[in-house]
């Protein structure tokens, strides 16, 4: 099945949020993601973190090998310890596609109001622009506000 503009939108508001990924498979092989995706990956833990601080608490796991549910513990201790913010990835996920609704349900009201008449104006200059592609950067623009309000 094919991704969903809405899909698009959450990697791209946990992308400008600045959230990162942890993750550890049920081999208990760590690693790190500069970007979190909405994307589920089975068999795998994923934590969610501030960019920059994903590589320093996987770091100080490599060294740290024990069962799957004891390094999540350890990396959770660890990012306490060390006053990094660490999320459940359902959370971010969550929070990223809480985000794509609040923007969804503006862009109707937006709509229904008749706010989305400069769609009009940018077609004079460019008759290229579809609708949905003006749409669509319209509420990426609105899902990087809600980021960096987040992130204050």
């Amino acid at each position: 099945m094919g991704r969903t503009r809405n899909e698009d939108l959450a990697d791209y508001y946990l992308r400008v949020a600045g959230v990162a990924a942890i993750w550890i498979d049920d081999e208990g092989h760590i690693g790190a993601a500069d970007v979190a995706s909405v994307k589920d990956d089975p068999g795998r833990i994923v934590y969610c973190c501030l960019r920059g601080d994903h590589f320093r608490l996987s770091y100080h796991l490599y060294d740290w090998k024990q069962s799957v549910q004891a390094i999540g513990r350890k990396l959770e201790e660890m990012a306490a310890g060390l006053s990094s913010g660490l999320t459940k990835h359902t959370t971010a996920v969550d929070r990223a596609r809480a985000a794509v609704a609040t923007v969804n349900k503006a862009m109707e009201v937006m709509a229904d109001q008749g706010e989305l008449r400069e769609f009009k104006a940018a077609r004079k200059v460019d008759p290229a622009i579809r609708y949905q592609d003006y749409l669509h950067s319209r509420k990426a623009a609105m899902l990087e506000a809600i980021a960096r309000e987040a992130n204050r």
